[in-house]
């Protein structure tokens, strides 16, 4: 049995506080976005805005610029369905759904900062 993954309280979350990265590159960085307290998609940062990320280790913000973004499945086997629903309908009658989202974005860095 796996130990549960420690979650983040949403009461202790900066405001700007809007993804964790999951993967990077030294090109480029992958963050999700993390979960809004209601039933509705995370926050996204819009096509070609500016994004910072600290690294823990070193103390470094890394600065990008969003040049990917998605909302998807979380299951990669199976797709999408278009439901016909407004998104009241969707947190009424399906609210499973937005479980089953993931919201990602990717980063290209464009340069860091040290502290």
């Amino acid at each position: 049995m796996r130990p549960p993954l420690p979650q983040l309280a949403i009461d202790n979350r900066h405001p700007d506080h809007i993804a964790e990265v999951i993967e990077t590159t030294t090109t480029e960085f992958l963050a999700q976005c993390l979960e809004p307290e209601e039933l509705n998609f995370p926050f996204m940062p819009a096509f070609g805005s500016w994004v910072k990320a600290y690294d823990e280790e070193t103390g470094n913000k890394i600065f990008g610029i969003v040049t990917f973004a998605t909302t998807a499945p979380i299951d990669s086997v199976h797709r999408a369905r278009a439901l016909g629903l407004s998104l009241a309908e969707l947190r009424e009658q399906q609210p499973q759904i937005f479980a089953m989202l993931k919201t990602e974005f990717r980063a290209t860095i464009v340069g860091f900062e040290t502290l």
